[in-house]
């Protein structure tokens, strides 16, 4: 499933690749830090940067925050 955000279009398994060593609770701009680090393509990393600025608990929410509620990635992956 693709997502638009923006101009950009994201795929919630992109987005789960670019969060890989993540440590929550983490806020945008770190987000956005690990996922270019990450290699991740700049479309991921800017839509993890233009996020709302507050706290993400986990790649779940940070999955529904990008992708919508019913993208949210599964348990244990």
């Amino acid at each position: 499933m693709l997502t638009s955000i923006g101009r950009s279009v994201v795929e919630p398994l992109a987005v789960q690749c670019a969060l890989w060593g993540v440590t929550f609770p983490a806020h945008p701009d770190a987000l956005a830090a690990v996922a270019i680090d990450n290699g991740a393509e700049p479309a991921v990393a800017r839509a993890l940067a233009a996020l709302p600025e507050r706290s993400y608990e986990g790649p779940n929410q940070v999955c529904m925050a990008l992708c919508g509620r019913h993208a949210a990635m599964e348990p244990g992956l």
